[in-house]
């Protein structure tokens, strides 16, 4: 839902009245300010920041300033690869790099370079990302954009760091760090301590960690990035958990934890519990543990359901703006059709008259009757010819209005694809969350000593064995099925009549192109136990030895 501040905000954007005189800077006034509400509502309020993007994106486009609509759509496309919606997020991004090619904008072409190599880390595509970063830095270095420069060896840093490349890693991090301190830029500086204290930890270098964490926080704290902080203090605290301080460790997390719930930092509540599982079980409180497992649990499975919603809510938003997009092109076609229509009738009228005008001369002069009688067979001649022209134009429009007809159709498949995706990722990562978490509650159980404490956990077991059934998630999951694919059951039912219920929900998987690990997580069972239903599935089909179950299935 979106906060009084954020409508309070939009209104003072909307009241700006632009004259005669201003209305352009205005208008480009305006976007910007969107834009800028939508960069603070990123951590906090990912839906208000979606929703002013979009607004920012339509406003640009309908100013006409590249300039614009550019940072609106690259803003667009970091918001969509945050989301983990890659497809989305390098077409919005691939538009904005255009724009600003096509302006020659070379500072802002580095700028939408390095969001494409972080959209390209972010899912796990590293050579792509690596030469994003390349190319923004070679640019960076060109303008001498020395901000641009720090942000980008930063970024490099924390790309080795993933690689487990510490030197490089090193390296480009206290480049830009030199660069930060120079610059006297807390925000920056706060960001490179973070990531050398990441770097320490990994190296299991704790106390060195600790001393960069603590400089971090120093420096989120004079710059008031508060999700950055809480990210940070939740790092002191693992620090202190991995050097066996108990008391220290508690402290920081749960000060992190408070922060994360007074700001809505839902990731960092997440995180804060399960530090605080982790640290209370390493030092022997499984009870303690138990109860932060448990609200992870809780926490993560209503964020996650909060973040699928909000998904398909943006989904349906552009859908419905590209549903509007289309159906205003149909409406320009139609119109020129009429004004077609009309200067045919207009055509036709004037060459009868025309045709007129020359038989009355040939009354008045017989002399001239052959002269005149051919030229009006030529005029005649003439506007026969302009009627046909105008009836091919005629089709040609028609032509285009069922190209985009099938183009709305089209983007409508592919809307509800999307969907049925979404849902399928819904149920593979339910399940993979329930498993993990009957598995730490399985080697607490082998560990536990207390009576109580092993009933309750068994009770807990049974209760995660029950999440394992997900027949009002298989019913959804049929449902956005049979919209892409609305003959498939009825084909398969029809054919084969002895099918079971699991038999027709593993055929639905493997029509959807799924690999064998998601399938077995939807199905929730193992993978060998998937090799099994394969096998009597194909010998129900009475598959011949050879013959391909996935080429069968989508072929039904």
């Amino acid at each position: 839902m979106m906060s009084a501040h954020l409508l309070a905000q939009i209104r003072s954007t909307n009241s700006l009245v632009p004259t005669s005189s201003n209305s352009a800077n205005a208008l480009s006034f305006q976007i910007r300010s969107i834009n800028e509400l939508g960069t603070f509502f990123t951590t906090s309020d990912p839906d208000s920041s979606f929703y002013l993007a979009k607004l920012a994106v339509d406003r640009a486009v309908a100013t006409g300033d590249p300039m614009q609509v550019g940072l609106a759509k690259r803003r667009m496309g970091e918001l969509f690869y945050l989301q983990g919606v890659y497809d989305y997020s390098m077409a919005y991004l691939s538009e904005a790099l255009e724009e600003f090619r096509g302006l020659g904008q070379q500072n802002e072409i580095a700028n939408t370079m390095l969001s494409i190599g972080a959209a390209y880390q972010f899912h796990d595509l590293w050579s792509e990302a690596l030469n994003g970063y390349r190319q923004a830095l070679k640019i960076y270095r060109q303008i001498d954009d020395t901000l641009g420069l720090a942000e980008t060896y930063g970024l490099l840093g924390h790309f080795y760091e993933k690689n487990a490349s510490y030197d490089s890693a090193f390296f480009y991090q206290y480049r830009s760090l030199d660069i930060y301190k120079a610059l006297d830029d807390a925000y920056g500086k706060a960001i490179i301590y973070d990531n050398i204290g990441s770097i320490h930890e990994d190296l299991q270098e704790f106390d060195k960690a600790y001393q960069y964490f603590t400089l971090s926080a120093k420096y989120d704290s004079v710059s008031g990035n508060m999700p950055a902080l809480v990210n940070t203090l939740n790092n002191i605290g693992d620090t202190f958990r991995k050097r066996w301080i108990y008391d220290s460790a508690v402290f920081y997390t749960n000060y992190a934890l408070r922060n994360a719930l007074s700001h809505d930092l839902n990731y960092e509540v997440l995180s804060a519990y399960n530090d605080l599982a982790k640290l209370n079980r390493a030092f022997g409180k499984e009870e303690l543990a138990l109860v932060y497992y448990d609200s992870a649990n809780e926490f993560s499975q209503a964020l996650f359901n909060s973040q699928i919603a909000s998904q398909i809510a943006n989904f349906q938003t552009l859908y419905r703006t590209r549903e509007k997009e289309q159906e205003i092109a149909l409406l320009e076609s139609q119109k020129q059709i009429e004004e077609n229509t009309r200067k045919s009738i207009l055509i036709g009228a004037l060459g009868l008259i025309g045709f007129a005008g020359v038989f009355i001369l040939q009354q008045r002069n017989k002399n001239k009757k052959s002269r005149e009688f051919f030229e009006a067979e030529q005029a005649l001649t003439e506007a026969k010819l302009k009627n046909v022209r105008l009836k091919e134009e005629a089709l040609q429009t028609e032509l285009e209005n069922n190209r985009l007809r099938e183009e709305r159709l089209h983007a409508e498949l592919e809307s509800r694809s999307q969907e049925l995706t979404t849902k399928a990722l819904h149920i593979i990562q339910k399940n993979k969350l329930l498993r993990e978490l009957k598995q730490q509650i399985t080697e607490i159980q082998r560990e536990a000593r207390h009576k109580d404490l092993m009933k309750a956990m068994k009770r807990l077991c049974g209760l995660i064995d029950q999440g394992f059934r997900f027949d009002k998630d298989w019913d959804e999951f049929v449902s956005s099925f049979d919209q892409v694919h609305p003959e498939f059951f009825k084909k398969l039912k029809s054919t084969f009549q002895n099918l079971t219920a699991a038999e027709l929900r593993l055929a639905a998987l493997i029509r959807l192109n799924l690999n064998s690990k998601d399938m077995a997580a939807i199905l929730a069972i193992s993978q060998d136990s998937l090799r099994i239903s394969r096998y009597r599935l194909r010998k129900k089909l009475a598959l011949e030895k050879g013959e391909s179950l996935s080429v069968f299935v989508s072929q039904l």
